[in-house]
């Protein structure tokens, strides 16, 4: 899989949020998500990775991606407000 799709997979989990994919190995099979949503607000990292890994399930379980690195960012609300300005 190329990064655009992986991005495109995560993003549609997570409409109208900021997602950003990397092949980190050139072998478009281990990637770097990271991704910054409100809806992480109040959950813990792992249930943040969760919601993230969750679209990729059968990528992962058929070999089509093999490792991934999750970032996930709850952005700060008041920066939120100030960059729709």
């Amino acid at each position: 899989m190329n990064p655009e799709e992986v991005r495109q997979l995560v993003a549609r989990a997570f409409p109208g949020d900021d997602v950003t994919v990397d092949d980190i190995t050139g072998t478009q099979d281990h990637f770097e998500i990271i991704v910054a949503s409100g809806s992480f607000k109040g959950k813990t990292k792992i249930e943040q990775h969760r919601l993230v890994q969750a679209p990729l399930e059968e990528a992962l379980e058929d070999g089509r991606i093999h490792a991934v690195k999750i970032k996930t960012i709850v952005p700060d609300s008041s920066q939120m407000r100030s960059d729709k300005q």
